[in-house]
């Protein structure tokens, strides 16, 4: 009888991918000194999420960034706030 093989598994692979993602999330977070969120999810989320809006306030223009990482039940954020002039 042929027993599985827990490593071909693809949904290890997409495991692996999202800590991966996670992992670079983080370092970038630590290399722009974001504030790096990691919380539990009520529910079950699998994916990534890169986001970046401009907005203007008090004649400045501010960019904030969001990376988002979700592992299952628990969201890896890593946010940051850059000022144009």
């Amino acid at each position: 009888m042929i027993e599985p093989n827990i490593f071909s598994s693809p949904i290890l692979h997409l495991f692996m991918l999202l800590m991966t993602i996670g992992g670079i999330f983080t370092v970038i977070g630590f290399v722009v000194r974001a504030e790096i969120i990691i919380s539990p999810i009520k529910g079950f989320v699998v994916g990534a999420l890169v986001h970046d809006e401009t907005y203007t306030e008090n004649n400045t223009k501010i960019t904030e960034y969001t990376l988002q990482c979700l592992l299952g039940v628990i969201s890896i954020n890593v946010i940051w706030e850059r000022q144009d002039g």
